[in-house]
């Protein structure tokens, strides 16, 4: 866990920091308060990740200006710390004395400013802007592409994986795959599918050109094997399902390209299946075990499977069992 040093929860009053200059420690100005150690607050990687995509990209941003201290402006991004400091204001005046300062500061209050990213410091859990810099940001934005637009198809290539999801290089800017958008089937971690350096076509999703923001999907190029279901496999069907998932309600077991269904517990009660044992204890990942089609929402993406009246033994996970064709 990270700790920050913050400061008193009331502003410092410029005064206090002449009077000790000028008169030292024994001053009688009003101490500011005690500065301490104080454990910062989690904040996900993924936000630190878009910051620097953010500076990246020169976007342009706009903050509340929340308080101010010696050297300049605070606000806030999404629970992170943002500074400005004075020497990126426009407004601040060159040379300024200690009382003309702590004034231009105060004006700043509550005012809503373009800003935009010069530095990400994760280390000491902030982000600093500046003012100065925003006409210089917008004009290093890049351009964005005719073609690209939502609905349109465009090849990339992967920068970086991450657990909730992929970024991918589309040549003027990068574009985003979340993870719910990687496979129709299920996914526990993006680098099982695809790893960087690896070229890949994708569907464009959405478009925020003020954050310069693209979210794009790799499955929606595949067809939806949910459509065809029915096509395949109806109720009373029986088939081998792979175990995916053991959760206290039942087992999610794969049951082709993309299609899973659930074999709830109490089916498993009902053909005298020890419920002494919890249900983790009796299911692996991976454990092929034979399964009867019950019913089939498609709209919902919902199978639902009893066990096989006849079911025999659980098989144990190996590559060699038998598979139901995929779709």
């Amino acid at each position: 866990m990270d700790w920050v040093y913050v400061p008193p929860q009331h502003s410092t009053c410029e005064s206090y920091w002449m009077a000790l200059l000028e008169e030292g420690p024994l001053s009688d100005a009003p101490a500011p308060g005690l500065w301490e150690w104080r454990e910062a607050p989690p904040t996900s990687p993924e936000l630190w990740d878009e910051a620097e995509r953010l500076q990246r990209d020169h976007v342009i941003m706009q903050l509340t200006i929340e308080d101010y201290n010696r050297g300049g402006l605070i606000g806030y991004w999404k629970g992170i710390e943002c500074f400005i400091p004075a020497s990126h204001l426009l407004a601040y005046p060159f040379p300024a004395d200690p009382a003309a300062r702590e004034e231009c500061f105060k004006r700043y209050l509550g005012r809503d400013l373009r800003l935009c990213i010069i530095e990400v410091e994760p280390p000491r859990h902030r982000i600093l802007f500046s003012e100065r810099q925003v006409e210089a940001c917008e004009g290093e934005q890049r351009s964005w592409p005719d073609w690209l637009r939502v609905g349109a198809i465009c090849e990339g290539e992967i920068t970086s994986v991450r657990p909730f999801g992929a970024f991918i290089n589309l040549g003027p800017l990068e574009g985003m795959v979340h993870i719910s958008e990687i496979s129709w089937g299920r996914v526990r971690h993006p680098k099982d599918f695809i790893e960087p350096g690896q070229r890949v076509r994708a569907l464009v999703l959405s478009i925020d050109e003020q954050h310069q923001r693209v979210g794009l999907s790799l499955k929606r190029l595949e067809p939806n094997p949910w459509d065809s279901v029915r096509e395949w496999i109806r109720p009373g069907d029986e088939l081998p399902g792979r175990v995916v998932s053991v959760e206290r309600f039942g087992v999610f077991l794969e049951l082709g390209s993309g299609l899973e269904g659930l074999l709830h517990i109490s089916e498993l009660s009902r053909y005298g299946t020890d419920s002494a044992i919890p249900i983790y204890q009796r299911y692996r990942l991976g454990d092929v075990i034979p399964v009867r089609v019950l019913d089939i929402v498609p709209e919902e993406h919902r199978i639902a499977l009893g066990l096989c009246e006849s079911h025999g033994e659980v098989t144990g996970n190996d590559d060699k069992a038998e598979r139901h064709p995929a779709v």
